[in-house]
């Protein structure tokens, strides 16, 4: 699996780059911008991106949806602190086909992030009920059914 990592905190890129190399994943760049992710996106041709969504220049779901629409093959996953069911639901319809949360544990994350490249979409145990229940009201609105 090689990973782009987008996200304007220095010292967290630095620490996650390192966590994921130890781990025997293979990190091919780093950005620190929506922008740069973009960018790098094209050149490096990742299989993965851990993009974080509050970002300066172009914000992880305008860059994710750029990316998306240049190279649909690239799996996104939005790695933020957001818990914001708006934000979760925008980096959904963004292209985005999953969802962790920067408190996650280590061990969870691996196992989240591992489950990616079997087909799995990675999503923070705390956020996967809110989208479910999402669903189930879209579909009884969707229906005519009231919620």
């Amino acid at each position: 699996m090689r990973i782009l990592l987008a996200d304007d905190h220095p010292l967290f890129l630095d620490g996650l780059k390192n966590l994921l190399k130890i781990r025997g994943i293979d990190v091919v760049g780093t950005a620190i911008d929506g922008l740069e992710a973009l960018e790098k996106a094209r050149t490096l041709k990742p299989d993965v991106i851990l993009m974080d969504i509050r970002m300066p220049q172009l914000n992880g779901l305008a860059a994710t949806r750029l990316i998306k629409a240049e190279q649909p093959d690239i799996k996104i996953v939005m790695l933020t602190y957001s818990e914001n069911d708006e934000d979760l639901f925008e980096a959904i319809k963004s292209g985005a086909c999953g969802y962790l949360l920067k408190a996650e544990e280590i061990d969870k994350f691996f196992e989240l992030l591992s489950g990616l490249m079997n087909g799995e979409a990675p999503l923070s145990p705390s956020l996967a009920g809110r989208v479910l229940e999402e669903f189930s009201r879209q579909g009884r609105t969707g229906l005519g059914v009231k919620a």
